[in-house]
Formats: C-alpha cells, sequence, structure tokens
C-alpha cells in the first residue's frame, strides 16, 4: 500500500498546513482578524500571533484532554467527607 491510502492516513494527526491543525489555524486567523481591527502592525502581529500558538501548544501539553471541557461540569466530587479511618 502507498501512503497516500485509507488505512494509512488513521495512523496521522489531521493537520491542515504544515503541523498546524484546524483548531491552531482557526486561533492564528482569529487573532490575525482581532490585531487587525486593533491597528496592530505587521510585525507585532506575527510575534503575537506566534507567541499565542506557542503558549496554546504548551498549554495543550501540560492540560490533560477535556480539562477545560471539565472545568464547569455539574458533577463534582464532594470531598467534604472523612475516609473513616481506614489505613490501606
Amino acid at each position: 500500500m502507498s501512503r497516500n491510502q485509507f488505512p494509512t492516513l488513521l495512523n496521522q494527526k489531521a493537520t491542515m498546513l504544515a503541523s498546524l491543525t484546524r483548531v491552531d489555524l482557526l486561533v492564528v486567523g482569529s487573532s490575525y482578524l482581532i490585531l487587525s481591527w486593533m491597528k496592530v502592525p505587521g510585525l507585532y502581529s506575527l510575534g503575537m500571533i506566534a507567541l499565542i500558538l506557542v503558549c496554546l501548544k504548551f498549554i495543550g501539553k501540560r492540560l490533560k484532554q477535556g480539562f477545560f471541557a471539565h472545568l464547569m461540569d455539574d458533577k463534582k466530587l464532594s470531598w467534604q467527607f472523612k475516609l473513616g479511618g481506614h489505613d490501606e
């Protein structure tokens, strides 16, 4: 099988441009629109976008998947009880 057939595509992360995923490109595009609306000069805008993207990648590697999704969850563990003196 060649590399461009279906089963081999399942083993790789879906990227759009270089190593940027859809979420990364969405962040880059939205931050570009916001910075252009604020009339930030080009090189400063490029530096800020790169800094935002690096911070996003760093946070994504450090936090577990679903951290932000479950941050405001209704189901929370109640830690107001004691273990009952059981030492294991």
